[in-house]
């Protein structure tokens, strides 16, 4: 996997938290470790970027140029279980990101040739549910808009009905109306699908080689069988080391939370 470490998008995260901050020097602090993180992956020593990275995430940064750095990090060591989580989340905050969406099909890809490899078998990429396919290039905030305006835009034509006399006029303003509320009740849908309503748990995927799936939150708990790389779970609660998860054909395991990344 080849890439180049963004740095346009955190530099604005950052400075976002000097309204939530009591100290502007945390806020430079932290950018500090991004800009070492983008030094180290230019030098090569990903090792490096990826600490510095992980460290902004446990700062709380939430942001889709740190989650492509990190990828691409975890991508240059072969972690392709890792990289596949973070170009994930970056596509989650950043949807239209083209390249981001290349190389997670390129660390898929690679970690499928791996898998082959070694055992004759690689995973099958997770086809996303029907709704969340249909949105894919539409950010929460971009759906959230188009319904708060579309509902809005609707309310005053229907407003406006009541006082037009013209036959023609009326009709049209219908029309328009239900137009509007149309496109906001997809606007709805689309902002559902993002926020995951009506699926349990949140979107996670396994990120050590081999993760085993156990029928409780114990070490002697009897094993059910294993995840690979990869493979997308859904967490739905954490007990100790372990998280419980939904994993193939929705069955309730527990795995160990360090084998498996939230997006």
């Amino acid at each position: 996997m080849t890439s180049q470490a963004k740095s346009r998008g955190s530099v604005l995260a950052l400075v976002a938290l000097l309204f939530t901050l009591s100290a502007t020097a945390r806020a430079d602090s932290l950018a500090d470790v991004f800009t070492r993180g983008n030094a180290a992956f230019a030098r090569g020593d990903y090792p490096t970027a990826v600490r510095e990275y992980e460290a902004l995430n446990e700062a709380g940064i939430d942001d889709a140029d740190v989650a492509f750095n990190l990828a691409s990090s975890y991508g240059e060591l072969g972690q392709y279980g890792q990289a596949i989580r973070y170009f994930e989340r970056t596509l989650r905050l950043s949807p239209r990101d083209g390249e981001a969406r290349t190389l997670l099909r390129q660390a898929r890809d690679a970690l499928g040739e791996r898998q082959a490899q070694q055992s004759g078998e690689a995973i099958v990429e997770d086809r996303p549910p029907l709704t969340e396919a249909v949105f894919t290039y539409f950010s929460s905030d971009t759906l959230t808009w188009l319904l708060l305006i579309a509902v809005w835009v609707a309310s005053g034509l229907l407003i406006a009905l009541t006082r037009v006399q013209a036959e023609g006029a009326r009709l049209g303003i219908g029309i328009a109306s239900a137009v509007l509320f149309s496109l906001a009740a997809v606007s709805a849908l689309g902002v559902g699908a993002k926020a995951d309503w009506g699926r349990a748990g949140k979107r996670a995927v396994i990120v050590r080689e081999t993760a085993a799936i156990r029928e409780g939150p114990d070490d002697r708990a009897r094993l059910i069988s294993e995840l690979v790389e990869g493979e997308s779970v859904r967490i739905v609660g954490r007990e100790g080391r372990f998280v419980r998860v939904l994993a193939r054909a929705q069955r309730e395991a527990y795995v160990l939370s360090s084998d498996v990344g939230e997006i």
